[in-house]
């Protein structure tokens, strides 16, 4: 008998979690029945945990009871069962990695977009920018990072992880998660960028049947950490603060969750200011859970509506966004709206899900986009929308 699926928190070899007795999971197979479990914990080659036989058929919720688990620590567990006929089976292995636990652990300074906000405006996305040089080979690299309102982190313009939406969606005010990334193969020897956009989100954009905005705070901010371990044992930490350069001129021009974005293809943020110092009362905590990522594609079928606009059918209501690659001429527009139903001669309509006053309708879901000259590429980065067709 053999444990499969194994699991730290109902998630496969997690990094950056902050449960210091996490719970353990697996299945069998290859027997009938589990009789007994052994389970071994090692960190830096050393057991940290050995509960020996355990006569249980148990397999969820295993409370780890080893030595006690620091900041950055990395376990490896192992598990042996015992059939109904007593007989033992081979090794699994599983692992997890501990995040920062300690409020001192963070170095990094929440900063945010060198202006002075305006509750009644709305703003493009901020775009952040740190050099750093690699002079010695790296052993891992982890990046720690949150922020009030929704980020989306490069290095030498690779996006980092998959998580959609990031930080994700809590009362501000009260929990801020951060998530851990593992960088390592995106460093080696040499000079390196790091980027990040930072939008809305549910911090500062509408939220809501009626759009309500600022529900959380008025000024998004971006709180990264990069710790890097070197192959000699010498670690750097690179921080956000005041010396990461700054500008909200790139090309997403406006973003929010539902209402949608604007994008200039044409636009490159050219970074010539600084970041600003700021502050939050929360001190971040890890997300310890799923991530939220792409998970179908779906290619739509395309016709002329009775109204004479291009109509897309994705075939099912979705939340999602769009991508599309197009040839167009420079400065040419395409304008995206997304909705559930057709009205009664067929046409796109958002009364079922939009509400509606003389100053606004809200929400938007909507893409407006401006051409470059050639091939044109996109792919919605700080919303979410509602919808069958386009």
């Amino acid at each position: 008998m053999k444990a499969v699926r194994l699991r730290t928190e109902y998630l496969v070899n997690p990094i950056g979690i902050d449960i210091v007795a996490p719970r353990l999971y697996w299945n069998a197979e290859g027997g009938k029945k589990q009789i007994a479990y052994q389970i071994i914990a090692k960190s830096g080659g050393k057991i940290i945990w050995n509960t020996g036989k355990v006569a249980s058929s148990r397999m969820p919720h295993i409370l780890y009871g080893g030595q006690s688990l620091h900041s950055r620590e990395k376990a490896y567990w192992s598990v042996k069962l015992w059939d109904e006929n007593g007989e033992g089976g081979e090794m699994s292995t599983g692992s997890f990695e501990m995040g920062l636990l300690e409020n001192t652990d963070w170095k990094a300074k929440w900063i945010t977009g060198n202006y002075k906000v305006k509750k009644s405006e709305r703003y493009p996305a901020d775009c952040f920018r740190k050099y750093l040089s690699i002079t010695k080979d790296v052993e891992y690299a982890r990046l720690y990072i949150t922020a009030c309102g929704l980020y989306e982190a490069k290095l030498d313009e690779q996006r980092i992880g998959n998580f959609v939406l990031a930080p994700g969606h809590t009362d501000y005010r009260k929990r801020v998660q951060y998530q851990t990334y593992d960088v390592t193969e995106l460093l080696s020897v040499g000079n390196h960028t790091v980027t990040v956009q930072l939008a809305d989100g549910w911090y500062r954009g509408s939220t809501g049947a009626w759009g309500l905005r600022n529900q959380y705070g008025t000024e998004t901010k971006l709180l990264a950490q990069l710790e890097i371990t070197y192959t000699d044992g010498t670690c750097d930490t690179i921080i956000s603060d005041e010396s990461w350069d700054w500008s909200n001129d790139g090309p997403i021009r406006f973003a929010d969750n539902k209402d949608g974005e604007v994008y200039n293809v044409n636009r490159e943020p050219r970074y010539s200011g600084k970041a600003k110092a700021t502050n939050h009362k929360v001190i971040p905590t890890a997300s310890n859970n799923v991530f939220v990522t792409e998970h179908e594609h779906f290619t739509p079928t395309v016709t002329k509506a009775p109204n004479g606009k291009w109509l897309l059918d994705f075939g099912q209501n979705i939340a999602g966004y769009i991508s599309f690659r197009i040839q167009a001429k420079a400065s040419q527009k395409l304008t995206f709206r997304f909705g559930e139903l057709l009205d009664g001669e067929g046409n796109l309509t958002l009364r079922n899900i939009q509400c509606a006053s003389k100053e606004k309708a809200s929400p938007l879901q909507q893409i407006i986009y401006t051409c470059r000259e050639g091939l044109n590429e996109y792919i919605t980065t700080f919303a979410v929308f509602g919808f069958q067709y386009a």
